[in-house]
């Protein structure tokens, strides 16, 4: 007796993935603003390489870390994650994303509380990786510090 088997293959459907963009400039000078334009360009290409992440927001700030200046777009994109409306968020280094250790962890939890995986491209940070708090503390520890000391150079010039 001969039975006839029927392979029917698993159809795999690509969960699409809702990813934000965050970038941050100091001032609105030209040069900042062609900054500006290259970080978005450059991670508009990153989204683009994945056939599942489709961009559905772009927070940019123009806003110094230094002098505490409001970040209403960076606010807004945690509370967007917060309420699991964003899957990943891209941003170009941690320089962009934090002004200090202690905001920067902080914001990282809430998003990723909410389900969020946060990509930090310079720095090679993925918070879907285990090692990805401590990368955080000390990434953005070494941007603190360099950013103080550019302001403490800036002000021993013009003094």
């Amino acid at each position: 007796m001969e039975k006839n088997v029927v392979f029917i293959p698993a159809k795999r459907e690509l969960v699409e993935k809702k990813v934000a963009i965050y970038c941050r400039v100091s001032t609105s000078e030209a040069a900042q603003l062609k900054s500006l334009a290259t970080q978005i360009s450059g991670l508009v290409t990153e989204i683009s390489l994945h056939r599942n992440w489709r961009l559905v927001e772009a927070y940019i700030d123009i806003a110094s870390a230094k002098e505490h200046s409001p970040r209403g777009e960076f606010e807004r994109m945690v509370k967007e994650c917060e309420a699991k409306k964003i899957d990943i968020v891209i941003t170009k280094s941690m320089s962009r994303f934090g002004r200090d250790t202690i905001d920067a962890l902080a914001a990282v939890r809430k998003m990723k509380a909410g389900g969020c995986r946060i990509i930090i491209e310079k720095e090679g940070i993925d918070t879907a990786e285990l090692e990805s708090e401590m990368k955080i503390s000390l990434y953005e520890s070494l941007a603190q510090s360099e950013n103080e000391s550019n302001a403490l150079n800036i002000r021993q010039g013009l003094s």
